[in-house]
This record gives C-alpha cells, sequence and structure tokens, in this order.
C-alpha cells in the first residue's frame, strides 16, 4: 500500500502568501509577510521573489511592498468567467454536509414563502420531509427569518400588515413585535435558528445571500433532528454557515466587478 501523498509546504506557503495579499490591497511589507505567514524572513523573501518573477505578485520599490500581480488578476477573471453563482453556492453546500452529514437546503424569496431550489440529503437514519419545489412560511424557518433579517423592520412590517402570523406548531412565533426581536438577535449573530417552529422534532440554522442588487433574496440552511442538534451543534452549524457565506458574497463581488469593466470596456470601443 503507497503512503498518502503530503501536500506541497512549499506551494501552500505560496498560495497562502497570495491570500494573505489578496485581503491586503494595499501591499504589504516583507517583514508583515513574514511575521503574518509565521516564516523566516529569508523564506518569505524566497516565495515573494518567485512571485513577482512569475508576476502573481508585484514589488513596489518606492514603499517597499507587494501587492498582487496581474498574472493573479488573469488567472482569477478566467475562473470567474466560467462559474456560475449556483455552483459556488452548491460547492460551499457540499463542503459543509461532507463535515457534518446533515440535510443542507438552498431556496429563495417567494412572496411570503420560501421556495426550496435545491437540497443535499443526509444520508443518516432521520431524513428531513421537506422537498425541492416546496414552499414554506418566512417567520417560522431558518430560512424565512434569515431572510427576513436581510431586510428593514418596517418592510417585514409592511410584508406582513394584513397577514397575521399563523401558529403551524406550539412553538411558533405568532406576534410581530416578537419576530422583530428575533430578527434584530440573527443581524447581530450572523445567522437564523429555529427549532420545532415549523415542523416538530427539526432544528435549522440558516443565514441569507444577496441578490445581484443587493437585496436578501437567497437562504442557505443545515437542517436536523433536534435530538441530534444540541445548542453547540447548531452554533456550529451557524459558524459554518457563515464562512460559506463570505466565499460566495467574495465570488459575487468578484464577479459583479469583473462585469463592470468589461461594460465600460464595451462602452470605450463603441466611443472610439
Amino acid at each position: 500500500m503507497s503512503a498518502p501523498e503530503v501536500p506541497n509546504r512549499t506551494l501552500g506557503r505560496g498560495l497562502a502568501m497570495l491570500e494573505l495579499l489578496g485581503n491586503h490591497p494595499e501591499g504589504l511589507a516583507l517583514f508583515e509577510l513574514a511575521e503574518r505567514l509565521n516564516l523566516p524572513r529569508s523564506t518569505a523573501f524566497n516565495l515573494a521573489r518567485t512571485l513577482t518573477d512569475l508576476d502573481y505578485a508585484w514589488f513596489n520599490a518606492e514603499n517597499n511592498r507587494y501587492t498582487l500581480g496581474l498574472r493573479m488578476f488573469e488567472v482569477g477573471s478566467a475562473a470567474i468567467n466560467r462559474i456560475d453563482i449556483m455552483s459556488v453556492i452548491r460547492s460551499c453546500m457540499t463542503e459543509i454536509y461532507q463535515q457534518i452529514n446533515e440535510t443542507m437546503h438552498l431556496a429563495i424569496l417567494c412572496d411570503r414563502d420560501v421556495l426550496y431550489i435545491d437540497k443535499i440529503e443526509s444520508t443518516r437514519s432521520v431524513h428531513m420531509s421537506s422537498h425541492v419545489g416546496s414552499r414554506k412560511p418566512l417567520y417560522c424557518t431558518a430560512l424565512g427569518k434569515a431572510i427576513l433579517a436581510g431586510m428593514a423592520d418596517q418592510q417585514v412590517r409592511t410584508l406582513y400588515r394584513k397577514t397575521p402570523l399563523a401558529a403551524i406548531t406550539e412553538h411558533t412565533i405568532t406576534s410581530m413585535p416578537e419576530l422583530l426581536r428575533q430578527l434584530s438577535i440573527i443581524r447581530d449573530r450572523g445567522y437564523a435558528t429555529e427549532r420545532d417552529e415549523n415542523d416538530r422534532g427539526v432544528c435549522c440554522a440558516a443565514v441569507f445571500l444577496r441578490d445581484e442588487e443587493g437585496q436578501p433574496k437567497y437562504a442557505i440552511s443545515v437542517s436536523a433532528p433536534s435530538f441530534r442538534a444540541g445548542e453547540e451543534d447548531v452554533e456550529r452549524y451557524g459558524r459554518m454557515l457563515i464562512d460559506a457565506k463570505a466565499k460566495i458574497e467574495r465570488f459575487s463581488r468578484a464577479k459583479n466587478a469583473r462585469a463592470f469593466h468589461q461594460d465600460q470596456e464595451e462602452e470605450q470601443h463603441e466611443h472610439l
């Protein structure tokens, strides 16, 4: 039996340096790269020099700082043009699912409901009753409350001005003040939760995702039987979803920026 492959340490360090530079568009000095990557300065210098030689990074001799180079932009742009946002969302859902083996949902805002548009089913003994194409109320699902938390309170009041919050279970929120109180907590915490509010014996955590106009339109969630999901589990699911949301939003911003630059270039060519 062959031994498992060991990740290439030098390649890993080089990629870590690129990620670090990507988070600091103003640039970083050599000592900052070394300190933040916990590397000897000589090692950091060799990595930075290799990246600059290959045009993945640039060195500004005036301020002695390194920034991402044109080659990195070209590679990133090529990847963005070939990847659809839904593929990124699905990839993030799969990544979480592979770690916890609990059901993942993707839903879209549809009037005062969430419409399930994707699902990754857990292989564990107890499954969820939800299915793609089904709809559930916003106010009593983690997916829905996550989307509502992305709205202003006045928008939420207007949405339910003529629609009562009907009790689906004994745990369902049925008053607007209580719903708004929970939405405030969700905004501070970063993710929504729901336990037995829509389906008895089911616990969920969710985060909302914005559309191209910046409006809360989608949400992804982790759902599990309540007996399998204690408070610590739900908190862990919430943190995982927040990380996934950050990845998706970074991709979305990059894709939108790329589209904007392409539009600008096309306009300039039209005027020539």
